[in-house]
């Protein structure tokens, strides 16, 4: 029964139209980017009884060129924007409204993190409301690093992308180029504001619009026009990008780390136009690989893989730092001494290897119990229909 089910999933995934496939490829690939980097990366240690963070690249600076192809959220954000001019160019195919697309786009991104946050609200007062409010976890997580809540950023920035799609799509049909480069234009004034006043509030405004530029360009996707470019423009893209990169990177404004910039807003690491440069690296790049890619996806038990692992994107992005808690203090409690350190070691470097497959595993059980109370709400409902 589950094999003739999985199989018409497959199917549906195999005959849908609007199931890009180089597109679902690129949002899978840069979640295993993001979630291994973060595993790998990410370097704990205890201040006031509180994990706390740093990335490695912080300890050791020449290791910045990472950062120029694994800082990789403007591909999600590339693709985002595929997929959501896709489903209202649907919605608005069936006569519903805007209103009715945003709320259901809204809703398929609040259900996981209500979810995500819920869990770690009960089992706070689990632990409260067993006598055990010393061993709560979230008296032990510094709110605002990467571990476990760090993700949530993305989502804050991407909801509020999806809320403007309408908006957005319709003034890429009426303005083309123009719009993602007068963005383009707003965020340089902003970096440049930030120089100036030698003063990070400026850089507010770019916490949305870097993130709307790929976006953006995930329309032109859609609508064609970057299907159509040729290997050799692709190319171009990309190095104009790298080039771009390279000489805001040598300015003495703009650090050399895409993750550790000088300027702060609202306590997060702050987005500028060397950012938007990246992304179009990015892209360019991720372009002038899809005729490659779609050959390799033409066949069908790897089409099968990159949409079945599509569907955990949601999960693994919202999980896979709760994952790395649960390893570190895990490993922690055995006795290892390597977890808490931040000198980046040898010893530490070969931890990794340890956090990274019990983070895996972990994640794993996570992802296990979320499938097994998905189908529990799914029989629920269906009992209660009846």
């Amino acid at each position: 029964m589950r094999r003739s089910t999985q199989q018409s999933r497959a199917e549906v995934a195999e005959a849908d139209p609007d199931r890009d496939r180089f597109i679902d490829l690129v949002r899978v690939t840069s979640m295993v980017v993001v979630v291994v980097l973060h595993w790998l990366s990410i370097m704990p240690s205890l201040t006031d009884g509180k994990v706390v963070d740093e990335n490695v690249v912080a300890v050791i600076p020449w290791l910045w060129p990472l950062t120029w192809t694994g800082d990789v959220m403007a591909l999600f954000f590339f693709a985002g924007g595929y997929a959501n001019w896709v489903s209202l160019t649907n919605s608005l195919l069936r006569g519903e409204s805007k209103g009715i697309y945003v709320a259901r786009r809204v809703r398929r991104l609040l259900r996981p993190t209500f979810i995500f946050l819920g869990a770690w609200l009960a089992v706070d007062l689990l632990t409260r409301a067993a006598g055990f409010g010393s061993l709560s976890p979230l008296r032990h997580v510094a709110i605002g690093n990467t571990i476990p809540f760090g993700p949530l950023w993305f989502l804050g920035v991407y909801l509020l992308v999806v809320m403007l799609s309408p908006w957005t799509v319709a003034a890429h049909r009426r303005w083309g180029i123009a719009l993602p480069l007068t963005m383009v234009a707003a965020v340089t004034v902003a970096d440049s504001q930030a120089f100036v006043r030698n003063s990070g509030a400026p850089l507010a405004a770019n916490l949305l619009l870097v993130w709307l530029i790929p976006h953006q360009l995930g329309y032109f996707y859609a609508d064609g026009s970057l299907r159509r470019l040729s290997v050799k423009t692709c190319a171009g893209i990309a190095a104009a990008g790298l080039v771009v990169l390279a000489v805001l990177t040598s300015l003495p404004y703009y650090p050399r780390s895409l993750i550790n910039p000088r300027w702060t807003v609202l306590t997060m690491d702050a987005p500028m136009l060397s950012l938007v440069a990246d992304g179009v690296w990015l892209i360019g790049l991720a372009l002038l690989l899809r005729r490659p890619l779609e050959r390799l996806l033409a066949n069908p038990r790897r089409w099968r893989a990159v949409s079945r692992a599509n569907d955990l994107t949601m999960p693994v992005y919202l999980w896979h730092m709760t994952a790395y808690l649960v390893a570190i203090t895990t490993l922690a409690g055995l006795g290892a001494g390597f977890v808490y350190s931040t000198d980046a070691s040898a010893q530490w470097w070969w931890g990794r290897c340890v956090v990274i497959i019990l983070s895996a595993a972990v994640l794993g059980g996570f992802l296990a119990v979320l499938r097994w109370v998905s189908q529990l709400a799914r029989r629920t409902r269906s009992r209660v229909s009846l």
